[in-house]
């Protein structure tokens, strides 16, 4: 009895120390099977890492770094900058589909992304662009989002937790390439800010000390230019001098700075552009609002793209000289408050096409402008008052169509009939005879001050 005692603590002795299988089962192989995968992972996602930390250290750019993550990680990448508009993708193998930004998956995911400021898992969308699913990462430093990584599995039916921390180390590095792209380029453009603040405020030696400082901004010696002026025209939302306005106007030259080919800087409420142009430009697109025979039609549509109808811009003239600037400045920024007296705030003004405008503005004393467009056409404001006729915008119509009636019409959609009525009624009024020149003379310049004063006066 004592042996078999014995035996049993032995044999429970034993089976402490050694452990055997249990059911039948020895999970030794298992978990042999475990740790090698969990190694298997471990080393992928070292590899990537390490990877792309080497490249984010030698000073890969977010292209280069996006094509690295994407064939280390057999995914697709995408980087969007903060306005989501694409950046940079490449994908492991083959040429990346199409990004369709339209797709309503994706503007959809984009709105969530924009608003939770955290990684997102998205499921597959079938028919879309994320027909495998995606993970979504913000690029953040600090408080500032710089972009965000799209990483798509076109192979698997959803992302693993592996993808998760290789996409979200990989933001990381992102984050610190772009950070030093941004700091690079907000230096480059303070520099040049800087010079084209110094160019149109005339700091300069001579006129050889201005083809220099025009060199660097990378206009070359007889090189044709513009300066233009941007100034924001929604008084709803900003107010000259305030804080707000300088901010809307500084967001608005890293705006411009990826798609207006000149250099930019901050005057107060404005920002004023050196813009180059090549002789031979090419024509703007269909439905700019800039025709291809205007002055300076590539530069408008560069505007118009960059600003949107926010601002009201000034062109200057076409100039080869440096040492012009100056002058150049002092005309895009009267061609803006001329275009706003004349209702056209939110457009391009060409300085060139303002005309008689242009020897108007020289006047200083508006209420002697004033008092000789009363004296020739005032019988013609007071009528327009009373009546509400428009006879001062008849006048001005039929002698911009060289008086033609049936032009006059035309621009006006009245009957030619009325037009001639007007006119009759114009000269009755006025006491003018409009087949004489130096009464049309008068009578021109007289319609021209008053459509100037439009926004002035009820």
């Amino acid at each position: 009895m004592s042996a078999t005692a014995s035996g049993t603590r032995a044999g429970s002795d034993h089976g402490a120390c050694a452990p055997g299988p249990v059911n039948g089962t020895d999970p030794l192989p298992g978990l042999v099977s475990g740790l090698s995968r969990q190694n298997s992972v471990y080393r992928r996602t070292m590899a990537v890492c390490d990877k792309l930390a080497a490249a984010a250290v030698q000073g890969a750019d977010a292209v280069e770094l996006t094509r690295i993550f994407a064939a280390t990680a057999g995914k697709t990448a995408i980087l969007l900058d903060p306005g989501l508009r694409l950046r940079a993708q490449a994908a492991s193998a083959g040429v990346v589909s199409d990004w369709d930004p339209g797709d309503a998956s994706l503007e959809k995911l984009l709105r969530l992304l924009t608003a939770e400021r955290r990684p997102l898992r998205v499921p597959p969308v079938p028919g879309s662009a994320l027909a495998g699913g995606c993970l979504a990462m913000p690029v953040i430093v600090g408080d500032t989002i710089l972009g965000y990584l799209l990483v798509l599995d076109e192979t698997a039916a959803s992302a693993d937790d592996v993808d998760l921390i290789v996409a979200s180390y990989a933001a990381t590095l992102f984050a610190l390439t772009l950070a030093r792209t941004q700091t690079s380029l907000e230096l480059g453009l303070r520099y040049r800010g800087a010079i084209v603040d110094s160019l149109v405020s005339g700091h300069f030696l001579d006129s050889q000390d201005a083809r220099r400082k025009a060199r660097i901004l990378g206009v070359a010696d007889a090189q044709p230019f513009r300066i233009a002026v941007a100034r924001l025209s929604d008084p709803a939302t900003s107010q000259p001098g305030r804080p707000d306005e300088q901010d809307l106007a500084g967001d608005l030259l890293a705006d411009m700075a990826g798609s207006i080919p000149g250099a930019a800087a901050i005057r107060g409420p404005e920002l004023v552009m050196l813009l180059p142009e090549q002789d031979g430009d090419d024509p703007p697109a269909p439905n700019t609002g800039a025709s291809a025979g205007s002055p300076g039609a590539r530069t408008q549509l560069l505007l118009r793209r960059a600003g949107a109808p926010r601002l009201t811009c000034g062109l200057s003239e076409l100039t080869r000289l440096p040492e012009m600037a100056p002058q150049a400045l002092r005309q895009a920024q009267h061609a803006i408050d001329l275009g706003i007296r004349l209702g056209r705030a939110g457009q391009t003004i060409c300085y060139e096409d303002l005309g008689i405008y242009r020897l108007l503005l020289q006047v200083g004393d508006m209420h002697q402008l004033w008092q000789f467009a009363q004296d020739v056409l005032g019988p013609l404001i007071d009528y327009d008052a009373r009546h509400k006729v428009g006879l001062v915008a008849t006048l001005s119509v039929y002698l911009n169509q060289h008086e033609s009636l049936k032009q006059t019409a035309r621009v006006l959609r009245i009957h030619v009939n009325t037009v001639t009525y007007r006119i009759q009624r114009i000269e009755q009024l006025t006491s003018l005879d409009l087949t004489n020149p130096d009464h049309r003379l008068s009578a021109h310049v007289a319609a021209k001050i008053i459509e100037s004063q439009r926004s002035r006066r009820p």
